[in-house]
């Protein structure tokens, strides 16, 4: 329908943002959008501290990287929202507040989720697949122009959780590779839809249903507690054998440049026990700003796809990262042994470690520098720079915690010596005496160059 025939020399009217007849709709009011916007983040939220609750403690590899990276995203997607509902006359307060007490009870029962493949259908399957659902109806409702702050924002976050509905659809037919397991996941969907349908939907204002006396909740009335241990699925071996002294390799001048080199990738690889110890330290710290969960979620994700360059380092030639020990002590000791500001504080004690010019990560980098491996050079370039930030961050948020920079190193050192007799404790859990390094060394240099080989060869 065209009202009226303008003059708009050609040019796309309304800054391109929508077309005279999209911008006469009268859309959402101001009221009606910070409800939702309200469920929105509190969704998120609530995604963060479930994925924060069980990335440890979920066995598969694969499943801990998306979640660190869903993490960050849920901890991004929640601080943005927070934003928006500030600029629409609401004052920055009381925005986590439970908005409904049958939404509270979803998320109680998906943080009770048993084991894997229940955890992903559940987020993805239920909560991820409606929560796209209502963003695509709020953006089809709301004035684009009027409304453009709060429409920008909802096409970014969508496109986002698009992408991670992506993943999570291929992960659950992995998951749910035979019809036992099928029909599990599928009960527990039908189960958690229930109480999504009783709160309801996303957005509340669907027609809530009764709900069935049938269907028992999980959740007991007692707070939710964690599984600490951290775990790894069976493709991965002799996860205790820490006999292979990474640092010894790479710091080892008279080695060749390839051999220091790959010794960095295989120390990224190991990286993923810092994202199984920092999410029991962000579950387990309450009350704090918004912003200390985007920036440890953020830290979490740096240093999951820091483990995700040695994957792929090791890709490049030729070997599968879980042929070959990856241990993970550190995590252990500190999630059983140590407090939520007790593991923080001594991871950020690991990472001012690493900034002299000398020892630290611009280290590393010049070691891979010397090499011909032009894809470590990278990983380093960006390793080095991760790592600034993360000391950055640490030193945000736990020097309040400690009072000064000084009493906080004071404290690191003491929690390190302590950590290292705790987690000798863990060396008997493996024999120790496999020296594996001169076999994966060995195979990977001949992975390079056959790989290398058949690149070079004429097509």
């Amino acid at each position: 329908m065209t009202r009226v025939k303008m003059n708009n020399l050609g040019i796309p009217p309304l800054a391109g943002v929508c077309s005279y007849e999209e911008a006469c709709k009268v859309g959402i009011d101001v009221d009606r959008n910070v409800s939702l916007l309200r469920r929105y983040l509190y969704i998120q939220t609530q995604l963060n501290k479930i994925f924060a609750a069980h990335l440890a403690s979920t066995p598969e590899w694969e499943v801990k990287c998306a979640f660190s990276l869903h993490m960050w995203l849920a901890a991004e997607h929640s601080a943005i929202l927070r934003k928006r509902v500030t600029e629409m006359r609401e004052p920055p307060l009381h925005l986590d507040k439970v908005p409904d007490l049958q939404l509270e009870k979803l998320f109680q029962e998906l943080i009770r989720s048993d084991g894997t493949s229940e955890l992903v259908v559940g987020i993805y399957g239920v909560v991820m697949t409606e929560f796209v659902a209502a963003l695509k109806l709020h953006l089809d409702e709301t004035n684009p122009l009027v409304d453009h702050p709060t429409y920008r924002i909802l096409k970014i976050i969508r496109m986002e959780q698009e992408e991670m509905l992506a993943w999570g659809k291929q992960a659950i037919v992995g998951l749910t590779p035979s019809s036992e397991i099928q029909l599990k996941t599928q009960k527990w969907a039908d189960h958690l839809a229930v109480f999504l349908d009783n709160a309801g939907g996303i957005s509340g204002e669907a027609n809530k249903i009764i709900l069935d006396n049938k269907v028992a909740p999980r959740n007991d009335g007692q707070p939710y507690e964690m599984q600490m241990e951290p775990k790894r699925d069976e493709r991965f071996i002799d996860i205790y054998n820490d006999s292979v002294k990474i640092d010894s390799f790479y710091g080892d001048a008279d080695l060749e440049p390839d051999e220091r080199t790959y010794a960095l990738l295989y120390k990224r690889l190991r990286e993923m026990d810092v994202p199984e110890w920092m999410g029991p330290i962000i579950y387990r710290t309450n009350g704090k700003p918004w912003d200390y969960y985007v920036d440890m979620s953020r830290q979490l994700w740096d240093e999951a796809r820091h483990s995700m360059l040695g994957e792929v380092g090791l890709y490049q030639d030729g070997v599968e990262f879980y042929k070959y020990p990856i241990e993970y002590k550190t995590s252990m000791t500190l999630n059983k042994a140590f407090t939520a500001l007790e593991a923080h504080t001594i991871l950020w004690y690991i990472e001012q470690s690493l900034m002299p010019k000398e020892t630290g990560k611009r280290y590393e980098w010049v070691v891979a520098m010397e090499s011909d491996n032009a894809l470590a050079k990278t990983f380093q370039d960006y390793d080095w720079a991760d790592e600034v930030l993360h000391a950055q961050i640490g030193r945000k948020w736990l020097v309040p915690e400690h009072g000064s920079l000084e009493e906080m190193k004071n404290q690191g050192a003491l929690i390190s010596q302590r950590y290292s007799i705790e987690r000798a404790k863990l060396d008997v859990h493996s024999e120790q005496l496999v020296n594996w390094w001169p076999q994966f060394l060995a195979e990977i240099r001949e992975g390079r160059d056959k790989i290398r080989g058949k690149q070079l060869q004429p097509k």
